[in-house]
């Protein structure tokens, strides 16, 4: 077993001009296996390791989403598809020192809606998510890859449409409630399904219900109606896809190294699920 102790050590052997070294160096590390990331927080070094350190986290988590990521094709049920998928995103895209879990987080937003004054409708979702607690766009921060990280979007309150409406999705399944995603080009809405009908909610305005005229002044191609959506239902690999062109796109626009080899990372997750989410 690897003795923490000798990561300080290890660290400054990192800093080796001999590209051998620093080769056995990394493979001294990754013996640490996940436990690496806590040995790395617990230790107090100086300023110029931090870059070191922050490295060698992100590293780890690479290598563990890519460990991680075959494991989704054996879930069944379409949204514990979902939430696992978007669950290993964002342990991915976690800062360092967070604590929170994605599961944890949707259940309290669970609890706070069955347990307060809220008939127990999707409509009235809707408004506890977009309204009362506030979760709304990220218009500041649309191309940041925490956008597209449910953990960060539910403590910030803000993120894309499609986080956003993944977030309504989860905690209306915990309801017993219908939400499912609706794949409009350019801009993704839920459809909630109430009193026998379906209605069309904008998780990043607001969580408001849109008419016929609002959808064709967010379609980006052809004009579609509120009849015209049921065919743009989508499920869990279909989101997922959706996410991770999302995510690998903003990675791409950071143009630095470590984002490039974010974005190479998440490209290939992409090609060996995208088949599933066609």
């Amino acid at each position: 077993m690897p003795d923490p102790r000798q990561i300080p050590y290890l660290l400054r052997l990192l800093e080796d001009e001999s590209p051998e070294v620093r080769d056995a160096v990394m493979s001294e590390f990754e013996a640490f296996g996940p436990l690496l990331e806590d040995h790395l927080l617990e230790l107090d070094l100086p300023g110029h390791h931090r870059r070191l350190i922050d490295g060698l986290i992100r590293l780890g988590r690479r290598k563990r989403l890519r460990e991680e990521w075959p494991s989704l094709g054996s879930i069944v049920d379409d949204k514990e598809l979902l939430e696992s998928g978007l669950g290993l995103l964002a342990e991915f895209l976690q800062h360092p020192r967070a604590t929170e879990s994605l599961t944890a987080l949707l259940d309290a937003l669970a609890d706070g809606f069955n347990g307060g004054p809220y008939q127990q409708d999707t409509l009235a979702l809707a408004e506890f998510l977009f309204q009362t607690k506030g979760l709304a766009g990220a218009r500041d921060s649309y191309y940041n890859p925490q956008s597209s990280n449910l953990v960060h979007v539910i403590t910030r309150r803000r993120g894309l449409p499609i986080s956003l409406a993944c977030v309504y999705i989860l905690v209306a399944y915990r309801c017993g409630l219908i939400v499912e995603g609706c794949n409009l080009p350019g801009h993704f809405l839920a459809l909630a399904s109430h009193g026998g009908r379906r209605f069309v909610i904008d998780c990043f305005n607001g969580g408001v219900v849109l008419l016929d005229t609002d959808l064709v002044r967010l379609s980006s191609s052809a004009p579609v109606s509120t009849s015209d959506l049921a065919a743009l239902e989508c499920d869990a690999p279909v989101i997922i896809t959706r996410v991770l062109r999302n995510l690998m796109n903003a990675f791409r626009r950071m143009e630095d190294d470590a984002a490039a080899q974010d974005a190479a990372l998440i490209e290939e997750l992409l090609q060996g699920f995208s088949s599933r989410g066609s």
